[in-house]
């Protein structure tokens, strides 16, 4: 009943496992290049990803707003009001924070904090707004 094997039947069986096992231990290097190689693409695709998304968001120093990127056909009409009314958002604006601030603290809060404006419209609007001042306000005059 009991078969017993011979010393040259166990050193085969003995040769059999340990082949296999080198079979698996290759097949698990190739499993963890490819895993690497997989993390690194990963890394990649994550890397693109963040530039990709960094360069998307809008930047408090832009300017002027892309109508292009609006989704739908409510934003696209919004943004046409606000482009037709713009100035007199930014001459209101700038009236109600003239008292306050001088001209530069103003040009940094409307053009470069909330950008509704560029640079040159805000001078320009500066400009229009003091003499439209001067107009409505005569300067006094000194007797000498």
């Amino acid at each position: 009943m009991w078969f017993v094997a011979t010393k040259k039947e166990v050193k085969e069986e003995f040769a059999k496992v340990k082949s296999s096992f080198q079979e698996r231990d290759q097949n698990f290097k190739e499993l963890k290049k490819e895993i690497d190689d997989n993390k690194l693409k990963v890394a990649k695709l994550e890397g693109v990803l963040s530039v990709i998304i960094n360069n998307s968001q809008p930047k408090t120093h832009k300017v002027s707003i892309n109508p292009k990127q609006s989704l739908g056909l409510i934003e696209k009409k919004v943004m046409n009001r606000v482009r037709r009314s713009k100035k007199a958002i930014v001459v209101a604006e700038i009236v109600k924070i003239a008292p306050s601030m001088s001209v530069i603290e103003m040009f940094e809060e409307i053009v470069l904090s909330k950008g509704l404006c560029s640079k040159a419209s805000f001078y320009r609007y500066v400009a229009s707004l003091k003499s439209q001042q001067s107009q409505l306000i005569p300067e006094t005059k000194t007797k000498n």
